[in-house]
């Protein structure tokens, strides 16, 4: 919160910690705050492996492992920049199911007095 304030993305002097609409607010700012400085954070670790890949001196095996690295930091800033998209690899992947069963039952019962009343 302190570097929040320091930066000037949220203004404590009209904070109102009673309000909810202001505590979320303040929560999506301090979020993207934190997402934004992740990100640089990640960027400035990609740069830097790739400018080791210039290296001159390099074996085709640490070649390799800093392509690796510089390859894993850029697939780390999509995941923070476009977070909502699922990671390239498993895109097409099928997902295993996350309800419960007693969340099941509710919705096939739910489906069935719906489709009843059509």
């Amino acid at each position: 919160m302190v570097r929040a304030a320091a930066a000037g993305v949220v203004d404590y002097k009209g904070a109102d910690p009673t309000s909810r609409a202001w505590r979320i607010r303040h929560r999506l700012l301090l979020s993207e705050f934190n997402r934004r400085q992740e990100q640089g954070f990640i960027e400035i670790a990609h740069r830097h492996w790739l400018a080791l890949l210039s290296h001159g001196n390099l074996t085709p095996e640490s070649f390799d492992k800093v392509k690796a690295a510089a390859n894993d930091a850029l697939t780390d800033i999509k995941n923070i920049v476009f977070s909502w998209r699922v990671n390239d690899a498993t895109e097409n992947e099928a997902k295993p199911a996350t309800i419960d069963s007693e969340t099941q039952k509710l919705i096939d019962r739910y489906k069935q007095v719906t489709n009843a009343k059509e």
